[in-house]
């Protein structure tokens, strides 16, 4: 299965790149891997924490989803904090894994219509025991990633056609129609190619 991801964002203050999220897609033969963070607060502060935890994640992105978090924990600890979700897609049996803490909302839209469920607390001040939860992906699934800077209950039947675009087009189009005009926004698209 080939996987198609992609990862849009906006700042609310300073340079357009200066944004306090972070994400982070890769893939490796049948496995994709995708984090999302959100720094809490704004501005040049935010994005250099957020550049930290990028930093963190893009070098150990393949560790046990569980470890990723802790560590990450662990890494931002003395820093404004966090919120966080990492998903892993085995694209070769359709296992999809999932851990979160915070608000990053993390859903599958499609005919099985889904939200992962994550964990309350702040990354680097105060986290409860981690939990993965697992489903299967199937070839019809979106996954959908987003930051608190896009409104959390929006309804896709308010953006016509736009489940049939590429992950690019899902991305950008859920920031542009849904995104809040007072913090960051993020968001990350994955479906499977065809």
């Amino acid at each position: 299965m080939n996987v198609d991801c992609h990862y849009v964002f906006r700042a609310l203050l300073g340079a357009p790149s200066e944004c306090g999220d972070a994400g982070i897609v890769k893939i490796d033969h049948d496995r994709c891997f995708l984090g999302l963070v959100d720094v809490l607060g704004h501005g040049k502060r935010a994005y250099d924490v957020a550049c930290f935890a990028q930093d963190y994640l893009d070098r150990h992105w393949t560790d046990d989803l569980v470890r990723l978090m802790r560590g990450l924990h662990e890494h931002l600890r003395g820093t404004l904090g966090a919120v966080a979700a990492f998903c892993r897609l085995d694209s070769s049996t359709g296992e999809l894994a999932h851990v979160g803490i915070g608000n990053i909302t993390v859903r599958m839209l499609g005919p099985r219509a889904f939200k992962m469920v994550s964990r309350d607390g702040v990354i680097g001040y105060r986290i409860p025991s981690v939990k993965e939860e697992k489903r299967i992906f199937y070839p019809s699934d979106i996954l959908v990633m987003h930051s608190d800077g896009i409104r959390e209950h929006f309804n896709i039947l308010d953006c016509p056609g736009l489940l049939s675009g590429n992950a690019e087009t899902i991305a950008k189009g859920i920031l542009e129609k849904f995104g809040k005009q007072d913090d960051d926004a993020s968001c990350i698209a994955m479906r499977l190619a065809s």
